[in-house]
């Protein structure tokens, strides 16, 4: 549904969204973290410049999508033991 280049951008933009966090949370600043924390709502409403809202529906959360026909196979896999 999403090619692959996008799903690298997208990644990398989590991860630098941990990065910024971490390295808030581990200085002097880790008072300022619930701010950079709230900080994070509007990013993700930018994304939406860069990515379609079908491409951020279907890399953001597990919601099938409503034109998708097959249940995906690893959230229907049964659970050993």
């Amino acid at each position: 549904m999403v090619k692959t280049h996008k799903m690298h951008i997208f990644t990398g933009v989590q991860l630098a969204c941990l990065v910024l966090l971490w390295v808030v949370k581990s200085t002097k600043a880790a008072l300022a973290f619930p701010f950079f924390l709230v900080l994070m709502v509007p990013l993700r409403a930018q994304l939406t410049h860069f990515f379609s809202t079908r491409e951020l529906r279907a890399l953001d959360g597990d919601q099938p999508d409503a034109d998708e026909d097959e249940p995906d196979f690893y959230a229907e896999a049964p659970l050993p033991g």
